[in-house]
């Protein structure tokens, strides 16, 4: 990767997950319109940055049910609120997860708006999730970007994503090394269902010696997190940033709090 922002040798990486409210095109009674979706936006960015986080991805987890693929509302949508993240906090490093399944899409809207990873959630396999039977997509990811012109963009691959089950589960290690090693995968995220869970993983991982960056894909909190840093090489954070928690629909679409921000990235930097 030709990428010095992400994975430095000297700074964990903290990401933190801006999960966006829903957006006008879901017509739902909290949608929000375009302009309060990127004052949202900013409003959220600037607790982090000023607080020291890193790095700062956007996610449309407000519109929901996922659809099977990704439609064309949602690269709008989140092309607008990167564009309007990336002209004002040009300091931040950028990425961009979106909810429903697909390679091209997300690296074509982080290309647009200058961003510098995407997350892709099923990269390798297949998994069973709520919308359906979805299968990996690294082929088309790797060959898209090198057709782009945009190989300085990272992929995040999550491995077993704890939203969706495996069809046809190896052993993790195995699926680690597919992701990584064989679909050149930059950079692996894992979750487990507990925070022990993923710290198992994490280690058995890292054990392996794959050669990419490993990350926490969720549960990170002030409490657990210098733990979590032993064994990895950040992590992806967005709950503990919320006074509210838990998967709601009020807590969604609440906002993060700089306190909160400000005293994790203390125990982040000891």
């Amino acid at each position: 990767m030709n990428n010095p922002i992400l994975f430095t040798e000297k700074t964990p990486e903290v990401i933190a997950a801006l999960h966006l409210p829903p957006s006008a095109a879901f017509n739902q009674p909290a949608s929000m319109s375009m302009n309060e979706v990127v004052n949202f936006a900013m409003r959220n960015v600037e607790k982090a940055v000023r607080a020291g986080v890193p790095a700062v991805y956007i996610q449309d987890l407000g519109d929901l049910p996922s659809a099977p693929h990704i439609q064309p509302h949602t690269v709008a949508f989140l092309s607008v609120v990167g564009a309007a993240i990336r002209k004002e906090f040009p300091q931040v490093t950028l990425g961009v997860c979106m909810m429903s399944h697909g390679a091209r899409e997300p690296l074509a809207a982080a290309q647009a708006i200058g961003a510098q990873f995407v997350r892709i959630k099923v990269f390798t396999g297949a998994m069973v999730k709520a919308e359906g039977i979805l299968e990996g997509c690294a082929y088309e990811a790797i060959t898209y970007r090198t057709q782009i012109g945009a190989e300085d963009i990272a992929i995040l691959a999550d491995v077993y994503d704890r939203t969706g089950k495996p069809l046809g589960e190896l052993p993790l290690v195995e699926a680690a090394r597919f992701a990584s090693v064989h679909s050149k995968a930059d950079g692996l995220i894992l979750t487990g269902f507990s925070f022990d869970e993923s710290l198992k993983m994490l280690k058995e991982v890292q054990g392996a010696d794959l050669g990419v960056p490993v990350l926490l894909g969720g549960g990170a909190n002030l409490e657990n997190i210098k733990e979590a840093l032993q064994v990895c090489n950040g992590a992806i954070v967005s709950s503990s940033f919320k006074p509210l928690s838990g998967w709601t629909k009020e807590s969604m679409l609440t906002e993060w709090d700089y306190d909160r921000i400000a005293q994790f990235m203390q125990a982040v930097n000891g």
